[in-house]
């Protein structure tokens, strides 16, 4: 049982892209793909690797450092704009998929990675089984006060601001479990002198085009797939708005609203969120 559910880490050269990668499970097993988010300092162990052992009991689960984030390469020259971030981040993930012998997988998408599964979908349908998407952008939607404070991090990147950032994450910080390393390890790599002019150039980007992601009615509603959205209640960063505008838009979508919930639903309320995913992707341990 423990080497199914043992997380491993694994380097990757594909389409000209070396990408930091978790696995776990069985490579037999339907694949699962994770995307994560894209605030300072995010990867994919933050956000995934506490829940990639559950995963693993019934699929292959594969989760990148998305590039520009982790310990995945950044490339040269460093892109100008967020949809040429996005572009990489598309051929990065076809990349590892050719790599890893992976046809066809489900997908689950938080965040900035919502915006990048919507772009995935849109232009290798064929490559895409099931969907999940988590407070997800690439739609039209207000920016919040926190959002516009987590977009202008670098102007001030002290701890202190830091914190509160991350704070304005959760439902409940003073009662989030594990915050204080949470802020403690993403604050380093947010920090790290030898990514941090790169990520300053790269979370601007997205301050000023951010907008750009959005994807049009016309594409969502020729995407073919099973779309299942959650989102938290309390979400300060991403509003409601974004999947009520995806719900009204893909041609098959259900949303899950999750209460005592922030953003990070999947840290929060992963009880809840748990056998609604694994049935969503037609988990064996739920039919």
């Amino acid at each position: 049982m423990a080497s199914k559910t043992q997380v491993t880490e694994k380097r990757v050269e594909a389409r000209g892209l070396t990408s930091h990668i978790l696995l776990a499970g069985d490579s037999g097993k339907p694949a699962v793909l994770l995307l994560h988010g894209a605030g300072p300092g995010a990867n994919a162990a933050s956000n995934w690797r506490h829940l990639m052992p559950d995963l693993a009991e019934n699929f292959y689960v594969v989760a990148p450092d998305l590039i520009g984030f982790g310990q995945s390469a950044i490339p040269d020259p460093i892109p100008g704009n967020i949809m040429a971030w996005i572009g990489i981040r598309v051929e990065q993930v076809l990349g590892l998929m050719d790599h890893l012998g992976i046809e066809k997988a489900h997908i689950v998408g938080n965040s900035m990675g919502g915006a990048l599964t919507l772009q995935l979908l849109s232009e290798a349908p064929e490559r895409f089984l099931k969907v999940a998407l988590m407070g997800s952008i690439g739609a039209p939607a207000p920016r919040t006060p926190e959002l516009t404070r987590l977009l202008s991090f670098y102007s001030d990147p002290r701890p202190a601001r830091y914190r509160e950032m991350m704070h304005s994450f959760a439902y409940d910080p003073d009662k989030f479990e594990g915050m204080d390393q949470i802020v403690s390890e993403r604050y380093k790599i947010a920090t790290n002198p030898d990514v941090m002019p790169i990520a300053e150039k790269m979370i601007d980007s997205m301050r000023t085009g951010i907008e750009s992601l959005v994807m049009p009615p016309s594409v969502l509603g020729k995407l073919p797939h099973e779309v299942l959205l959650f989102h938290g209640r309390q979400d300060r960063i991403v509003p409601l708005d974004t999947s009520l505008y995806l719900l009204q838009h893909l041609k098959h979508a259900e949303l899950i609203v999750l209460d005592r919930s922030g953003h990070w639903a999947q840290l929060e309320r992963w009880d809840i969120m748990r056998p609604i995913l694994e049935r969503h992707f037609g988990a064996k341990s739920w039919n």
